[in-house]
C-alpha cells in the first residue's frame, strides 16, 4: 500500500494540527469564537434526516456583549464556506436559528437555500417588518421552521409563513399535544418533537403525526435495563478489550483474533476491499499487522465488533465512532503516550445505549485497564476529562467544552475531524 493511500484512511491516525485555524474560522483581534456543533434529527424510522448546527459564544469571551447576529454569520461563514454543508452533514439539509436582526432587511444572508432550513423564535417579536424579511427567504427558496412553539402564544401569522414547526414535547402533556398536534398538520405544517427523552415519548409523538425527533431520547439507556447483552456480543467485547492490552506482541494480537474467526474474516474482508485498493490480497491477521499497524488494527477490530449491534440506528455508530476518534485526538493534542485509550473509552462510552447496560455492570464484564474504567463509570482522570469534553461539545454545553490547556480552535477541530473520520470509517466497514 502506497504511503499516500494510508495516510488518507481512516485508521490512520495524525494529529490534529496545533496551529491555530486559517480563512473564516480563524478569529481576529478582539473578535469571539463562535463554536460549532450539530445535533441530529430523526426521521419516523430512527434515521437521521437532518441537522441542526448548534453555536454559540465562547467562554472564554464571557465578558463581551453577547451579538447573536455575528456569532451566527460566523457560523453560517464556517459551515458553508470553510467546512463545506456535505462535510458536515453528509448532503443532508441543516437547520440554522436565525436571530431577529438577521431575519429584517435585505441583507439576511442566504446560502445553499436549497440545503438551510432558517429556524425563527415563535418568541421574536411578530410584526411587518419580520414578516417581510421571513416572505424574503422563502421567495428565494428557503424552507422556514417555527422554533419552541406553543399554543398559548397565538401567532397565525408566523404559521402562514412557515412549512415547519418544531414543538418541545417534553413541556406539553400528551393532552394537550393530542389537541394542537392536529390542527397544524390541517394547515399542512410538517412537525418536528423537539427535547424526546424516552422511547415511550417517542412512540407517542410517532403515533399522533410528528415526522421528526430532536433529543436525547436514543441516549437514554435506562428504558432498556430489562434486555441482557446476547453472550456471542459479549465475548466480542471482551475480546475487543483484550486487544486494547499495549503490551501485548504482534503474536499474542494474532492468538488473541485467531479465537473469532468470524471477526478475523470480517477484518481481513475490510482491508481487502477497494477502499485500500492493495497490489495483492492480504490473508492474515500478520500481514495486517504489518499493513496497518498495531493501532490502527485495534481500531478496525473495534468498529467491526460493533456491526453486531445491527438492531440499533446506525446513526448511534457514528456518534460513538466520532466520540471515540474526538477523545483520540484530544489525548493525543494533551500529550498523551497512550492515545487508543482515549479512543476505546470514547467509543465503549456508547455501550449503554447500544447494549442496554448500564456502564458500571458493563465494565465488570469487560477486560478494561483501570484509568479506562474509572473514565467511563465517573468521568475521572485525563481520559475522563477528554471524554467528558466530547460529550459536553456534541451537545454545545460549551462552557464545558474544554480540555487542559487546549485552545478552543484545537477542541473544534478535534470535533470536526471526528466526524468526518466516523463517516469515513462507517463507509469502510458497513456491508
Amino acid at each position: 500500500m502506497s504511503k499516500t493511500r494510508a495516510e488518507r484512511s481512516p485508521l490512520h491516525n495524525p494529529a490534529v494540527a496545533a496551529a491555530p485555524a486559517s480563512g473564516p474560522s480563524a478569529p481576529v483581534a478582539g473578535d469571539s469564537v463562535a463554536l460549532v456543533a450539530r445535533q441530529p434529527i430523526y426521521g419516523p424510522a430512527t434515521t437521521v434526516m437532518a441537522y441542526e448546527l448548534l453555536y454559540g459564544k465562547s467562554p472564554a469571551a464571557s465578558g463581551a456583549a453577547l451579538d447573536t447576529r455575528h456569532m451566527t454569520l460566523k457560523m453560517v461563514a464556517d459551515a458553508a464556506l470553510e467546512i463545506g454543508l456535505d462535510r458536515l452533514a453528509g448532503g443532508l439539509p441543516v437547520h440554522i436559528n436565525y436571530p431577529r436582526e438577521l431575519l429584517v432587511g435585505p441583507t439576511a444572508p442566504s446560502l445553499h437555500a436549497e440545503r438551510v432550513v432558517i429556524e425563527v423564535v415563535e418568541e421574536v417579536p411578530n410584526d411587518q417588518e419580520l414578516v417581510e424579511g421571513i416572505r424574503a427567504l422563502r421567495a428565494r427558496g428557503h424552507h422556514i421552521a417555527l422554533d419552541d412553539y406553543a399554543a398559548k402564544r397565538n401567532t397565525p401569522a408566523l404559521l402562514d409563513l412557515v412549512d415547519i414547526v418544531k414543538i418541545n414535547v417534553s413541556q406539553d402533556s400528551p393532552e394537550a399535544l393530542a389537541r394542537i398536534v392536529p390542527e397544524l398538520i390541517r394547515r399542512g405544517l410538517r412537525l418536528i418533537a423537539q427535547d424526546v427523552r424516552t422511547i415511550e415519548q417517542f412512540e407517542r409523538c410517532l403515533e399522533i403525526g410528528f415526522e421528526g425527533f430532536q433529543g436525547d431520547f436514543l441516549q437514554r439507556p435506562q428504558t432498556f435495563l430489562q434486555q441482557r447483552v446476547p453472550s456471542s456480543r459479549l465475548a466480542t467485547l471482551r475480546l475487543v478489550a483484550a486487544l486494547q492490552n499495549e503490551d501485548y506482541s504482534v503474536e499474542e494480537v494474532e492468538q488473541l483474533l485467531s479465537q473469532d474467526v468470524s471477526m478475523s474474516y470480517r477484518v481481513l474482508r475490510c482491508i481487502n476491499s477497494s477502499y485500500y485498493n492493495l497490489p495483492r490480497q492480504v490473508d492474515s491477521i500478520r500481514h495486517a499487522v504489518v499493513i496497518l499497524g498495531l493501532e490502527s488494527l485495534r481500531q478496525l477490530c473495534t468498529l467491526v465488533a460493533l456491526q453486531g449491534f445491527d438492531d440499533r440506528p446506525p446513526s448511534l455508530f457514528v456518534t460513538a465512532m466520532a466520540r471515540g476518534r474526538m477523545c483520540e485526538q484530544l489525548g493525543r493534542l494533551g500529550g498523551a503516550t497512550d492515545a487508543g485509550a482515549y479512543f476505546i473509552t470514547g467509543l465503549f462510552s456508547m455501550l449503554d445505549v447500544l447494549t442496554g447496560m448500564p456502564i458500571a455492570r458493563l465494565t465488570e464484564e469487560l477486560p478494561l485497564a483501570p484509568k479506562v474504567v474509572r473514565a467511563l463509570v465517573a468521568e475521572e482522570g485525563d481520559i475522563g476529562a477528554a471524554l467528558k469534553c466530547a460529550r459536553a461539545y456534541e451537545r454545545a454545553a460549551w462552557e464545558c467544552s474544554v480540555y487542559g490547556s487546549l485552545s478552543e480552535h484545537m477542541v473544534r477541530a478535534a470535533y470536526l475531524e471526528a466526524v468526518f473520520w466516523a463517516e469515513q470509517a462507517q463507509a469502510l466497514i458497513e456491508p
